[in-house]
């Protein structure tokens, strides 16, 4: 303590020069440490934002099917509609997923392990869900009724994303290293490929549901714009 007070009275001795110097250092260094606050508090929001989007296009992707089975029309311009939508599940599912590739490479491994897994439950759903009458009442919009429809686990799809993120914000974020991250996502339930086939794997996250998408025997426009039956 006496030899801050020393140093105090040495600079308060050196004269108003030497104070005026001390005063726009400390305003420098504080405007400094202000400054780069301010920056990690928006790069904060928009990684939680982009963290948001991606959980968005998860949900929507795994929702397709049920959306095809609660149709109300079976009129070529609904179905047109309807496929469309699943399109833009797919295509928005396949820019977050490069997004979080771009974020973190081994949060881009666990969106798209995330994804596969969920990948084969949407295929077969969507199927089924093409394949079943439209629905011309409010009763028939409860899908338990009749023939049931194969489930797709969005639930815990946006759980297993969900432990996944707790790991990208706060104190977790500077201290697990990507070969910790990795193997902590794996302890919490996380299906992480093998490191040499994680490329791989990133590379299928997205991919069009085995051609769940447009119902069978129905034009479908493809990203090019030509049709294919």
């Amino acid at each position: 303590m006496s030899v801050a007070f020393d140093g105090l009275v040495g600079v308060l001795n050196q004269g108003a020069g030497a104070v005026f110097g001390l005063v726009l250092t400390t305003g420098f260094v504080t405007a400094v440490v202000t400054k780069l606050f301010d920056k990690g508090a928006k790069r904060d929001e928009r990684v939680r934002d982009g963290y948001a989007a991606t959980t968005a296009a998860l949900v929507a992707w795994g929702e397709f099917p049920y959306r095809v089975a609660r149709r109300t029309s079976d009129e070529n311009d609904a179905l047109a509609a309807l496929a469309s939508r699943g399109h833009d599940a797919q295509e928005m599912l396949a820019c977050r997923r490069a997004w979080v590739v771009g974020e973190s490479a081994v949060m881009g491994e666990a969106y798209a392990a995330i994804a596969a897994q969920l990948r084969p439950q949407v295929a077969v759903a969507t199927q089924a869900a093409w394949r079943r009458l439209a629905i011309g009442s409010g009763s028939g919009m409860v899908l338990s009724d009749g023939e049931k429809l194969p489930s797709v686990d969005v639930q815990l799809a946006v759980d297993l994303w969900c432990v996944a993120l707790r790991y990208r914000f706060g104190w977790r974020r500077w201290v697990f290293l990507p070969a910790t991250l990795r193997a902590a996502l794996r302890r919490r339930g996380i299906p992480l490929p093998a490191r040499q086939t994680a490329a791989v794997s990133r590379s299928h996250a997205g991919r069009n549901p085995e051609g769940g998408i447009a119902p069978a025997g129905r034009t479908q426009v493809t990203g090019s714009g030509s049709a294919a039956t």
